[in-house]
């Protein structure tokens, strides 16, 4: 975790994964719980800029495995709302340790005034799938693989108020 937060481009951090990926023990059926809550990138394999870490934009995915939704997040960092580009998915179990991802909406995410909400979300008219291994998971830390190859790792971030608003932005979908 130390690494991480103090040096997220070391190439340590794979061989820490990978390590921690050969210990695991997740179990879909009794780790979904804590899979629930707000996830904040810190490294990936991925040479796409929106697939990587930032000191400067938070990196975010919301889960919520009991109702099957989701929310990936670009926002900038330290505003405490859900803002920015985002991108809305469905959970599908396909094994203990695999979970299917159908991407549902894109675009992006605006402030609120008043009572109303600005987005400009459209529907994904081809359906995009994808599907996560998780690999490693504890209460802070989630390690996964993607469809094409990436190796994730990200740590869990408590904030109850985004929280919040990502549970009552996803019940409009």
């Amino acid at each position: 975790m130390e690494i991480l937060l103090s040096r997220s481009n070391t190439k340590k951090i794979k061989i820490i994964a990978e390590e921690l990926e050969f210990k695991s023990n997740f179990n879909l059926s009794n780790d979904s719980e804590k899979l629930k809550g707000i996830w904040e990138l810190r490294w990936s394999s991925s040479k796409a800029p929106f697939l990587n870490y930032s000191p400067l934009v938070d990196n975010l995915q919301f889960l919520d495995p009991n109702n099957l939704n989701g929310l990936n997040l670009l926002k900038p960092k330290g505003f405490n709302s859900i803002i920015g580009t985002g991108i809305a998915l469905k959970l599908k179990p396909l094994s203990e340790k695999k979970i299917g991802v159908i991407f549902t909406h894109a675009g992006i995410i605006g402030p609120r005034f008043g009572k109303t909400k600005i987005k400009a979300l459209t529907k994904i008219k081809k359906e995009q799938k994808g599907w996560l291994d998780i690999t490693f998971l504890n209460k802070d830390l989630r390690i996964c693989r993607g469809d094409k190859g990436t190796l994730f790792i990200l740590m869990k971030i408590k904030n109850d108020i985004l929280l919040e608003r990502f549970q009552e932005f996803i019940e409009h979908f």
